[in-house]
């Protein structure tokens, strides 16, 4: 994902294809009785530069997005429309092609609420009362998110206003309070000083500290919730920022699937070597030093039996960067967090902002899906080579200029599902060749996603993964871990890989993410070779070659400007009369783009010999060229 400042400055600024299906299983089943849905698409609209406004949406989706996932843990009852890219509502999108193409829910009636109110009291026996945090201590409301999970509890701010949400629920529902973050009359309960509450410590000195260390006894080592999963999303400090980014950046849409599955929510610095913006008085090193013991737990807990998934992303916008007055810019940031939670075996679902809002996953996780998909268009083999002209009977790779597009980063379901609707109706898609990289885990929270592009493709779409494989991870902290002084978690993550890389009938990792953890080694790709045969994109190391028995090649990251690009593939060329592998990344680009860039190739240069192939065929004739 982010290796360079590609994402971040965007940022700112179909019938069913039964061939593709390995397994009869059908694609569909019976629901579990009536589906309502809740249209809150006009908040899309609301100003966010008012705090008001700000207020009503964040108190509003905590509450609804609380709700969904425990309406939904055990069916797919609740369904909300609210996110848009691209002139398109997603949510609705997804909603309607689920029923027309997948039949699913089947059978279900379907009943449209009008009110946070309604929607409350039509789902009022899936939970026991509310929980109410603290609006001056911020980390309050992610362990709010945490006990809704775990006690099935609704998450609300405390506010004495008589129109506050609070106020509407607790006494206008006559709704019961079950657990208090914040004393009765609204004063702080986690103050940074004397002895934190319930738990007998010593305070940190720190309110955001101490909550987090009160959340972690409680919740975390009690085993109340589920250790296979954590969700790292920003907290009410949105409420002071919020207008950094686009009005669905709270990502608390993202929290119904973690509430669902009782994931423990965090919002931390990785950094140890500066105060955290939202919490500048605290012990330098205190957020980092509760992100490792989190994660410390959850190893423990997790007995090296399986990966963790941990979703959300550094909030750059709002937080921990230099984007906001701290040191580190985003990218660093982003690598520091990705280093850290590989060491405990934890990967990335990186809703990233921008794009980082993804409603729904708690409903989606139950659609039910065939136990392996084929990819839609048969892998080339050697003889498709020769016969295309890429390589001679004899083996000998044709003397061109080797081309293939990364066409990323599809490591966040967030991304994914706002762009797919838009990418995969281009009008241009199938004029190149190109190689989608998904990472396969995103099909837990956006199965219908990956299950459409599938579905959708045309003979010139192909499917790797994105970053890292099954999940972004760092693979060289799988094997060196200062920090978690656990034993090597290649195993572990080749087991998850394989699971997933089979299931979505994938054989190639577009982009092995190094970041600071240091330069994968023969250890890591020997590892990798055990799902990823058919190739692997770089970071560092060799241009092009093989490791441990694998065909790379390093990749080489695309300007957003298409006149850019293209000047910049020509500087990368080099005749010697061998043939040339470019491994090219883009981020975010559609079908169109990659047809234009062709264009401008072809009428710049005429004299070279450029020639646009999918990555099976890429890696291959890199294999066949490296064969001794």
């Amino acid at each position: 994902m982010r290796q360079t400042s590609t994402r971040r400055e965007f940022l700112g600024k179909s019938g069913l294809m039964a061939a593709a299906i390995a397994s009869p299983l059908p694609l569909w089943a019976e629901a579990t009785g009536e589906v309502c849905t809740f249209d809150v698409s006009a908040f899309q609209h609301l100003d966010i530069t008012s705090a008001a406004n700000r207020t009503k949406l964040w108190d509003t989706f905590h509450v609804l997005s609380a709700l969904q996932g425990l309406a939904n843990r055990i069916s797919p009852s609740l369904y909300v429309f609210y996110i848009s890219m691209h002139g398109i509502n997603v949510d609705r999108f997804w909603f309607d092609w689920m029923q027309q193409k997948c039949d699913w829910p089947a059978s279900a009636n379907t009943t449209s609420l009008h009110s946070i109110e309604d929607v409350v009291l039509r789902f009022r026996d899936r939970f026991k009362g509310l929980v109410v945090y603290d609006p001056l201590v911020p980390a309050t409301s992610n362990l709010a998110s945490t006990i809704a999970g775990c006690a099935d509890l609704l998450p609300v701010r405390f506010d004495s206003d008589p129109v506050s949400l609070f106020h509407v629920l607790s006494t206008k529902l006559n709704i019961p309070i079950g657990c208090w973050l914040v004393n009765s009359d609204g004063s702080s309960k986690f103050t940074g000083k004397g002895i934190i509450p319930d738990i007998n410590e010593s305070s940190s000195g720190s309110a955001k500290i101490d909550a987090y260390l009160w959340a972690i006894r409680l919740y975390l080592q009690s085993g109340k919730c589920d250790s296979s999963m954590a969700a790292y999303y920003i907290d009410s400090y949105w409420l002071k920022n919020g207008s950094n980014s686009r009005s669905d950046m709270h990502t608390l849409t993202n929290h119904d699937y973690f509430i669902s599955n009782r994931a423990f929510f965090f919002d931390l610095s990785p950094w140890g070597d500066e105060q955290p913006n939202d919490d500048p008085a605290q012990r330098i090193g205190a957020d980092r030093h509760i992100l490792i013991t989190i994660f410390s737990v959850l190893s423990q807990q997790m007995h090296s039996k399986a990966m963790i998934k941990v979703g959300g992303f550094p909030p750059w916008p709002f937080k921990y960067t230099s984007s906001v007055g701290c040191k580190h810019a985003g990218v660093p940031t982003e690598n520091e967090f990705a280093c850290v939670i590989s060491q405990f075996n934890g990967y990335m679902e990186a809703d990233a902002a921008g794009l980082g809002a993804m409603a729904n996953a708690s409903f989606y996780r139950h659609l039910p899906l065939p136990s392996a998909i084929s990819q839609p268009n048969p892998k080339p083999t050697s003889v498709d080579w020769v016969r295309r002209g890429h390589m001679a009977p004899n083996g000998t790779v044709a003397r061109k200029i080797f081309m293939s597009h990364y066409v990323g980063d599809y490591d966040s379901p967030s991304w994914l599902y706002q762009m797919i609707p838009s990418l995969f109706r281009d009008l241009a898609l199938g004029s190149v060749p190109l190689n989608w990289a998904i990472d396969p885990n995103l099909s837990d929270r956006a199965p219908q996603a990956l299950l459409y592009a599938y579905q959708n493709a045309t003979a010139n779409d192909y499917f790797i993964t994105g970053d890292s494989g099954a999940g972004y991870i760092n693979p060289r902290a799988l094997s060196v871990r200062p920090d978690s002084k656990l034993s090597s978690g290649l195993s572990l993550w080749m087991e998850h890989c394989r699971k997933y890389y089979a299931r979505w009938d994938m054989s190639i990792t577009g982009f092995i993410i190094d970041g600071v953890a240091g330069a994968s080694t023969d250890k890591e790709f020997a590892a990798y070779r055990a799902y990823s045969r058919d190739g692997i994109g770089t970071q560092d190391g060799p241009s092009v070659g093989i490791r441990s028995g694998v065909a790379i090649c390093r990749e080489h990251d695309l300007p957003d400007d298409v006149d850019k690009a293209a000047a910049l593939i020509a500087i990368l060329v080099h005749t010697d009369n061998q043939p040339v592998f470019l491994w090219l990344r883009s981020v975010l680009k559609n079908p169109s783009w990659y047809l234009q860039l062709s264009k401008l190739l072809r009428s710049r240069y005429p004299d070279l010999p450029f020639e646009v192939v999918d990555a099976y065929t890429f890696f291959g004739l890199i294999g066949k060229s490296n064969e001794k």
